[in-house]
């Protein structure tokens, strides 16, 4: 039977193909830079070819690494889950998870309880810090982004499309009725320095088309808006799933049944040092992905 290469060796080079670097996978194995590239260099030596391409600074895999990579990352997460049940115990896990402000307030946070109850060994540190680049992503485990379309390079699943309603504060009916839009205030969402223009897009496919969109409150965040509706300051064009407590305890009501489809979804990203090979995406990325897509499917 043919001498397998050093576990160290190889463990060295399924953490480099992970992450994409030496240096980081010097970082996870608190090993140097140079102890990476040696160990990687004695493995390609022992298998007759070469498993990185060395591009300026950084690396690539080829397609015998990318082979390799594939099935030593499948091989040491089932190494690692057999050790767990065979001492009786799951490793507390630290994931980190970025996500804008208003979906990790009112989406994300009120079923955190239900994703601990099913994955407590795994513990979430999740920032909204705004990315608009892979580049600065580098430190995550995976993010959220609300975008029109999926992040090149990477690997990007759609969670959710926004649709948008009308609500308002019950405090604003009359009689039954919701308030009248024309004299009503219409609360808005700034980006970028930028309205953006939903009541525009619900004006045009439901009217009133004499109803002027531009006046009204703006505020920086979504969250900021329906915080705003809530208590009673105005009406606003939402995405319904941000609502779904508030449409549910009758802090906020819809106006009417009719929505409008935004041009902008909720994509799930792993960053793209991770996403060689869905083998090779931690265990904990995996986890949480699946529980995130079975919550917004089934919400």
């Amino acid at each position: 039977m043919t001498r397998l290469p050093p576990l160290n060796a190889l463990k060295a080079f399924a953490v480099a193909a992970r992450e994409g670097s030496f240096t980081h996978a010097g970082e996870v194995l608190h090993v140097t830079q140079g102890a990476i590239s040696r160990q990687i260099k004695q493995l390609e030596t022992a298998l007759g070819v070469p498993l990185f391409l060395r591009v300026h600074q950084a690396v690539e895999l080829t397609p015998a690494g990318k082979e390799l990579a594939d099935t030593l990352g499948r091989l040491f997460a089932e190494m690692e889950v057999a050790v767990h049940r065979a001492t009786g115990q799951q490793q507390p896990q630290m994931l980190t998870v970025n996500a804008p402000p208003t979906f990790a307030t009112r989406w994300l946070a009120p079923r955190l309880s239900d994703f601990r109850a099913r994955h407590p060994h795994i513990d979430l540190s999740i920032t909204t810090d705004r990315i608009a680049a892979m580049r600065e992503a580098r430190a995550l485990d995976c993010l959220i982004v609300f975008d029109q379309q999926p992040w090149p390079r990477s690997d990007c699943e759609a969670v959710m499309k926004e649709s948008h309603v009308m609500v308002s504060s019950p405090a604003l009916w009359r009689g039954g009725k919701p308030p009248a839009l024309p004299g009503a205030t219409l609360l808005h969402v700034v980006d970028g320095g930028q309205r953006l223009p939903v009541w525009e897009q619900w004006i045009a496919q439901h009217g009133p088309r004499e109803l002027d969109a531009r006046p009204g409150l703006n505020f920086s965040t979504l969250d900021q808006a329906i915080s705003a509706a809530i208590a009673g300051a105005g009406v606003v064009i939402v995405d319904e799933a941000m609502v779904v407590r508030e449409l549910q305890s009758g802090e906020l009501v819809r106006h009417n049944n009719l929505s409008v489809d935004g041009p902008f979804a909720y994509w799930f990203v792993v960053p793209n040092r991770q996403a060689h090979s869905a083998h090779t995406t931690p265990a904990r990325v995996h986890d949480f992905k699946v529980w995130l897509m079975e919550r917004a499917q089934s919400d």
